[in-house]
């Protein structure tokens, strides 16, 4: 579709599921934005977390030609921008583009490098349905299994829910979503960051029901949470040691990973994993390959298919991006997905196109850089024709 089109409709959704002042950012696009130059930099040293080890050896993402400067035209400005200025202007923090498996582009700003631990916000979420793919496979658990069958003190709320509902943001719970400073909600309350006394378990348990359960899309970090507390119980691990054992040494990741975690020890699976840039993109990279990494099946392909199929029979956001097993679908669809964050984090992946790209951002505005999607777009149709 046209790259206004596609963009209008997927910035339009999450302006609705992450709600910010999104046409202030349209109207003055040039300087709206505010980069909080600090904000999600090696955010581990300054709270408790549990560390996924990276292995011995890591895994190459070998270097392939450079991508070059180019220009585009962007719909908000109403003129032609480029890819650098995208860079300067909108308080990205590092930019990674990987094409046939070659890294095109890694980019590092605002005092971050190759070191530096990013936060990926709500990328975790994404990130924890990997897992259930593999605690899946085992058969720990599966898609039908029911919330109060792992946790029979859940006797109201969420009791009757399927995993399949939490991974589809279809809990028959009302919740509150907000991420303003100050703001009383079920997101904020069961962040280890905002919130690290909470007892996340007891806080879900005494939910009550509002709606049939996967009738209704209806976003919140919470649901997240709570999907965390059940990996936990069906597999005895923490969930950075089930991704440590399960994805991160089979990806070859090249550094830690680190899963910030409340005073009692239960994880930030909603938003608070961090790691390097290439080790997001390793994670892009095993999407994009359907599970695969070399000749080894990591996790099952019918797994990374079912989170990337759009299911208009399932509750949907009422425009797009649409909503798979805990991971963005882009208006396109036809398998492209992606994970999203507060403030700008982005992983893209485009199968046909042969794409990764991942993007993260110091934006003050929850949806982050409004421009990012005719700007993704922009980077897919250039590597196309270069």
């Amino acid at each position: 579709c046209a790259l206004p089109i596609c963009m209008n409709g997927e910035v339009g959704m999450l302006r609705g599921a992450l709600g910010t002042s999104f046409l202030v950012g349209v109207m003055s696009l040039s300087n709206a934005q505010v980069c909080e130059e600090n904000k999600y930099k090696d955010v581990h040293y300054h709270y408790s977390h549990n560390t996924a080890g990276a292995p011995d050896n890591s895994i190459a993402i070998p270097s392939g030609r450079a991508m070059r400067n180019f220009e585009y035209h962007s719909p908000l400005l109403n003129r032609k921008t480029s890819f650098d200025e995208y860079l300067q202007t909108q308080c990205v923090t590092a930019l990674l583009v990987v094409k046939s498996g070659q890294i095109v582009h890694e980019g590092y700003y605002r005092g971050r490098n190759a070191r530096t631990h990013l936060m990926s916000a709500s990328m975790s979420k994404s990130i924890l349905a990997l897992l259930y793919g593999a605690a899946i496979a085992e058969g720990k658990i599966t898609l039908q299994t029911k919330v109060r069958d792992v946790l029979p003190g859940f006797n109201g709320g969420f009791a009757n829910d399927s995993v399949e509902d939490l991974l589809r943001m279809s809990a028959s719970v009302q919740l509150v979503n907000s991420y303003d400073a100050g703001s009383a909600s079920d997101n904020r309350s069961t962040d280890p960051i905002l919130s690290p006394t909470t007892d996340i378990e007891d806080y879900l348990r005494r939910k009550h029901q509002s709606f049939d359960p996967g009738t209704v899309f209806h976003y919140n970090g919470s649901v997240t949470a709570l999907l965390g507390i059940i990996l936990n119980k069906v597999t005895g691990m923490t969930a950075t040691k089930y991704l440590e054992q399960k994805v991160w040494h089979n990806i070859g990741a090249e550094k830690n990973g680190y899963w910030i975690k409340n005073y009692r020890g239960q994880e930030g699976v909603q938003g608070q994993f961090n790691a390097v840039l290439r080790d997001y993109g390793r994670l892009g990279l095993l999407v994009l390959n359907r599970g695969k990494v070399g000749d080894k099946q990591v996790l099952p392909k019918y797994w990374i298919d079912a989170m990337v199929e759009l299911r208009k029979d399932k509750p949907q956001p009422k425009a797009p991006p649409f909503y798979g097993l805990h991971i963005w679908i882009p208006e396109r669809a036809n398998g492209t997905s992606q994970m999203a964050g507060v403030g700008g984090q982005f992983i893209f992946t485009d199968p046909k196109e042969d794409i990764v790209i991942v993007h993260t951002a110091v934006d003050s505005r929850a949806d982050g850089p409004v421009e990012w999607y005719v700007f993704r777009n922009a980077i897919v149709a250039h590597l196309r024709n270069q």
